[in-house]
């Protein structure tokens, strides 16, 4: 007697259970037992005993309990056997010791048991024992149970049981209270809310679900964060910080047209030929030199990056007329290099267009004079464009004798009359 006090002394300050459940309700043991009667020598470790037991609420279960042994009493050798009926209560409690888990359980129960040949007596027992947790399903159990007969030609017992427990069920594998039935995540221990899945960053996806199991994200987004709330996911948005615009991941902070994450300036504007960059004005006038008709003379932005009027053209064009012979086309020699200068003005401003105008002196037809103007100022044309000038930029005129500049005597005078001038466009 003072043997059970002592054990369930020892089970009531242990400290979780290793416990039937609903998910897993059955528990079957087998083991060795023995038995001791008051003043006898009692009996060896034996098989077997068995034991069946199902969960039925909170931490109670009901079942059977069956143990066969041989008894020495009054150095009579006795075949003993007992039945029994109980009520066991798993102590939620548990220890470990050694790395194993402890867990502690009580119980109560009627029976019968035989001694001998004199039949079977009924008779009360309780107890309690300790499970040696191996595994969620297996444990090592140890035992006592005092059996109390009241009828004559029987004896009050100890029995002493070792033996192995297995629980099994419906089954809960993972252990976190979701049937495997129901578990989605049976092997991982999860939430009940999430049907057993585990949810690593709390976001309420499951891992499974969720493309970002570390990172707390959104449902929208498969479980990934979009810091910058422009529909894109930070893991492939390359600007994750900065909201993008125009439905895309990335800003345009400076207006140029090309998003931050391929604009090699993207805090000063710059065409897409360059990277987003500005490009060079060596001349600052506002027209980058690839596009500077005058890159080295600071211009207006209208006329290709070159001055409206520039003194030098102007002053040329004002001081300059191609002399022909009498009743000749072809320009003389020696005004071939005055047509080199001018396609080197033409080359520097790119912007300037030009009107090419000839003339005639009073002799001849008037007509015939038309007609030969015209074939002056078309000579020059050609001579101009041969040099790699457009001829989009070159417009000829013909006055004939209309627009005499010199005097018609002396013959020196009336010659120069015999010309082509230049008008800026």
């Amino acid at each position: 007697m003072r043997l059970t006090l002592a054990l369930t002394f020892f089970i009531s300050v242990l400290s979780s259970a290793y416990t039937q459940t609903p998910e897993n309700p059955w528990a079957f043991d087998v083991g060795v037992n023995s038995i001791t009667v008051k003043d006898e020598d009692g009996s060896k470790l034996s098989l077997p005993t068995l034991s069946l037991s199902r969960y039925v609420f909170g931490n109670f279960s009901v079942g059977l309990n069956f143990s066969e042994n041989n008894v020495e009493v009054s150095n009579k050798d006795l075949y003993y056997y007992s039945l029994d009926g109980i009520i066991k209560y798993d102590i939620s409690n548990k220890a470990e010791l050694l790395g194993v888990d402890i867990n502690p359980y009580i119980f109560a129960g009627y029976g019968v048991s035989k001694f001998g040949d004199e039949g079977n007596f009924s008779n009360t027992s309780f107890g309690g024992g300790l499970n040696f947790e191996l595994s969620k399903n297996i444990a090592v159990n140890a035992g006592i149970t005092y059996k109390s007969i009241d009828e004559n030609n029987a004896y009050n017992h100890l029995q002493h049981v070792v033996g192995v427990k297995f629980n099994f069920g419906k089954g809960d594998s993972d252990g976190d209270g979701v049937p495997d039935k129901k578990d989605q995540c049976p092997d991982v221990p999860g939430l009940a809310e999430l049907n057993g899945c585990p949810d690593s960053d709390g976001d309420g996806i499951p891992d499974g679900k969720d493309q970002c199991p570390m990172v707390p994200g959104m449902g929208s987004n498969s479980g990934c964060p979009d810091s910058d709330g422009d529909g894109f996911e930070d893991r492939v948005d390359p600007c994750p910080n900065m909201a993008g615009i125009n439905n895309g991941p990335c800003p345009d902070s400076d207006g140029d047209g090309i998003t931050d994450d391929i604009d090699n300036c993207p805090n000063e504007k710059g065409p897409k030929s360059n990277n987003g960059c500005k490009l060079d004005d060596i001349d600052g006038d506002g027209v980058p030199n690839v596009e500077d008709l005058c890159p080295n003379e600071k211009g207006d932005p209208m006329f290709s990056g070159c001055p409206q009027t520039p003194i030098s053209f102007e002053d040329f064009i004002n001081s300059t007329e191609i002399y022909f012979d009498f009743d000749s086309s072809q320009a003389k020699v020696t005004e071939t290099n005055k047509v080199e200068n001018l396609v080197k003005l033409l080359n520097k401003y790119m912007h300037i267009k030009i009107s090419i105008n000839g003339h005639a002196s009073f002799e001849g037809e008037s007509v015939y004079n038309k007609f030969l103007s015209d074939k002056r100022a078309n000579s020059v044309k050609l001579m101009i464009e041969a040099s790699g000038i457009d001829s989009m930029r070159l417009k000829v005129n013909g006055f004939g004798e209309d627009q005499q500049r010199y005097p018609n005597t002396p013959p020196s005078e009336r010659a120069k009359n015999r010309r082509v001038q230049f008008k800026i466009d």
